[in-house]
């Protein structure tokens, strides 16, 4: 981080502000003021949506008119920051975004329509779609172009300090809770579906194998007759889980949206709507494709890039002089149809919910969500333990799934051993024990027996 006494000098100095007679710079840096006004301190929960400005050079400390040492010139970092997508309004609490009206040269720069941005400074490096909860100095500055003439305005966060997201040691074990919370989330309620759906929700890319798909990740389509329940779905899944975008998969959305970021001469990069912060569901609602339609070259485009960020977790940035380049996702893919997807999910879960099984609310819903937030941790997922003796258990198992069926033995395997570490990761001890391994066996039969 910069000096804090230097980002308050250079932002009192934008706005021609006698730092002496602002306030006691110590009690300042404590004060996180409630309105939006020039030289207030802020709170900004964001996506750093672009981080490939060029460094900015300032000169600090204060430099009497003639008699400026330019040997002292400093750079610090720029980049662009929006609204975290999807994020639901229960995760940051009581938190500040940033004011007024942006000039249309920044339209394109938001993944999702109707987000507010800032541009950020730091003296630190960021990766693109990274998430950040920033305190700093509200102020403005223009826009970086390769216009030189151009005098766009923006709002402009000087940071001066970054918190740090903390994940709570230990919880209440509501495994079952939280199921039949899930459960409620489909028409008539489904306990098997309700389970999938946790799996599906602390999934993660834990490893990332050379020539190989990511490790803990996990796709699901929910077939279900009726799609007038997707809004109870949404409202359901929203209500625990911190950040969740739906997709209305349409004609339309394929052909005007893109999905990839890109970047038109290097100087700025547009968003995409997959570029996403990691963690963010994505709710696919395929059942807006209608009765379909022909698909232009666009179109065909980003369902490739979909596919791709379900089957490898990357997402492509589009540059005009960097062909094929892609960044690590972690986006939760859940796909809601009346029939078959075109998507490669992992698994395809037909609902077959009963109206004897009534919705059952919660105890707490803040209970649940340090729940999900828990067992979903990069920390967790570190903490998996698959002992020697269910790997002979396992190995034992596919060698006779192979007698049996040869053809379909590895695909088996490879389904069942993605929903058996998850499973083990549902559980507080994340560990992979027998009764783990033969629940797996029994989610995984009962899923085959729908279809038939």
């Amino acid at each position: 981080m910069l000096d804090v006494h230097e980002i308050i000098r250079t932002a009192c100095r934008e706005h021609d502000h006698d730092i002496e007679s602002l306030i006691d710079l110590e009690q300042y840096i404590g004060r996180l003021g409630k309105s939006t006004e020039p030289l207030e301190l802020v709170s900004f929960r964001c996506l750093l949506q672009d981080t490939g400005y060029p460094m900015e050079v300032y000169l600090p400390g204060e430099h009497p008119e003639g008699e400026v040492d330019w040997s002292k010139l400093k750079e610090r970092w720029v980049g662009w920051g929006v609204e975290i997508p999807g994020e639901q309004s229960w995760v940051g609490g009581d938190m500040q975004s940033v004011p007024g009206s942006l000039p249309a040269a920044v339209h394109t720069k938001y993944p999702l329509p109707d987000r507010k941005g800032d541009y950020v400074y730091d003296d630190v490096a960021f990766r693109p779609s990274s998430t950040h909860h920033f305190i700093g100095i509200l102020s403005s500055s223009p826009l970086p172009s390769n216009e030189p003439e151009a005098t766009e305005v923006v709002p402009t966060l000087h940071v001066l300090k970054i918190i740090d997201e903390e994940i709570e040691e230990t919880v209440e074990d509501v495994r079952e809770e939280i199921v039949d919370y899930l459960a409620s989330a489909f028409s008539p309620p489904d306990r098997l579906a309700g389970e999938y759906l946790l799996l599906l929700l602390l999934s993660s890319p834990t490893a990332r194998p050379a020539a190989m798909t990511p490790l803990g990740t996990l796709a699901i389509n929910f077939r279900r007759k009726d799609e007038s329940a997707t809004a109870n779905f949404n409202q359901i899944v929203q209500s625990i889980a911190p950040r969740v975008v739906p997709l209305p998969l349409s004609i339309q959305m394929l052909h005007s949206h893109p999905f990839l970021p890109s970047s038109t001469d290097s100087s700025s990069l547009d968003a995409g709507l997959l570029q996403l912060s990691e963690g963010t569901v994505l709710v696919v609602e395929e059942d807006a494709m209608g009765s379909g339609g022909q698909l232009n070259e666009k179109a065909v485009k980003n369902l490739k890039a979909l596919a791709e960020c379900i089957t490898e977790q990357r997402v492509r940035y589009e540059y005009p002089y960097m062909e094929g380049l892609k960044m690590d996702s972690a986006i939760k893919v859940v796909v809601l149809s009346q029939g078959k997807t075109l998507l490669p999910v992992d698994i395809d879960v037909i609902v077959k919910g009963s109206h004897e099984n009534a919705p059952i609310a919660p105890g707490s819903l803040q209970t649940l969500r340090r729940y999900l937030a828990k067992v979903s941790s990069r920390q967790h997922a570190a903490k998996l333990h698959i002992p020697d003796e269910i790997g002979e258990v396992i190995q034992e198992g596919f060698v006779q799934g192979r007698k049996e069926n040869a053809e379909t033995a590895e695909e088996t395997l490879k389904r069942r051993m993605k929903v058996a570490r998850l499973l083990a990761l549902s559980y507080t001890e994340a560990r992979l024990t027998k009764e783990v391994w033969q629940r797996t066996l029994q989610l995984d039969e009962e899923v085959m027996s729908r279809r038939l």
